[in-house]
């Protein structure tokens, strides 16, 4: 594994002062609420999307794991390949920057 994380969220009130962090080879999304940093290799990615606050519309609600207070703020939805927890919601400091940043990842180096 890649020790060199290429981006790092700000720790934010949204994100309950949670860091969220982009490897080369993993994403790995830090939990108060289960006590330990949630780990996701690049390959076990299907999809990450920028999702809405749920005051514009139904589309910023997701179902899933929520890390933070996603649903109160523009986030990010992380889906899975495989798992318990398919679909996990977080708060990065700039959710644009932080997809963009992982579909790069997801993608592979061009």
């Amino acid at each position: 594994m890649n020790d060199m994380p290429i981006y790092i969220s700000k720790r934010t009130g949204w994100s309950l002062g949670q860091e969220y962090r982009i490897y080369r080879d993993r994403l790995e999304l830090q939990s108060w609420f289960l006590f330990h940093t949630v780990v996701v290799p690049a390959n076990e990615i299907q999809a990450v999307e920028v999702r809405p606050s749920i005051f514009h519309g139904r589309e910023g609600f997701i179902w899933g794991m929520k890390l933070d207070n996603c649903n109160l703020c523009r986030h990010v939805l992380l889906t899975k390949k495989s798992g318990v927890f398919k679909r996990i919601g977080f708060s990065p400091d700039d959710p644009d920057k932080f997809v963009a940043v992982c579909q790069s990842v997801i993608s592979g180096p061009t």
